[in-house]
């Protein structure tokens, strides 16, 4: 990863009206961008282990850290990619916590977390992520990468991150989106 990332408490006032709009969404994501009636639909691209580092990529103090279960998904509307989103849980957590975990296939993470009365979302976090950022470079199909990589190194990424629990004292899950330009034209 290239670049620092420092997540804030509040979508900056300096960011796009676009990427205001959908970063400060309310409410399931997935449920705005399937109302958008375009053909959503949801494309798993990685769904593994990763080694997460504590720190730098997801708010101070989260508890995000060490090997981590990892999906990377994109959501597309009308059949293009508008949404990169990471799911991150650690690996030693109760598997009963969030049970769904391996037969997601290309479900929306949202449509089951928002139907489980159960989930809570934490507060919303932002940040501008630097175009280099691993996790993200990994969602990008050659054609956008090279679209967005010629943008130049000074570009980012607005992104938006949330902590999910189930129950107090269990496994948190770790939601990250990256809305892409392309959101602009379905406000």
């Amino acid at each position: 990863m290239t670049g620092r990332v420092v997540w804030t408490a509040h979508c900056p006032p300096s960011w796009p009206a676009w990427a205001r709009d959908w970063a400060t969404t309310k409410g399931s994501l997935t449920l705005r961008l399937s109302g958008l009636n375009r053909g959503f639909r949801v494309e798993p691209v990685v769904q593994g282990q990763v080694l997460n580092p504590r720190g730098p990529f997801l708010p101070a103090g989260s508890d995000a850290g060490g090997l981590m279960r990892q999906r990377l998904v994109r959501l597309h509307v009308n059949n293009e990619p508008v949404v990169l989103a990471q799911t991150l849980v650690k690996m030693n957590g109760a598997v009963s916590d969030w049970h769904f975990w391996r037969g997601l296939g290309s479900r929306s993470l949202g449509s089951v977390l928002f139907s489980d009365p159960r989930v809570k979302r934490g507060n919303l976090y932002f940040a501008r992520l630097p175009l280099g950022q691993t996790w993200v470079q990994q969602l990008l199909s050659p054609q956008l990468r090279a679209e967005m990589n010629t943008l130049g190194s000074g570009r980012v990424w607005y992104a938006r991150c949330a902590r999910f629990s189930r129950q107090p004292d269990r496994t948190p899950l770790w939601v990250m989106e990256v809305f892409l330009p392309q959101l602009e034209f379905y406000l």
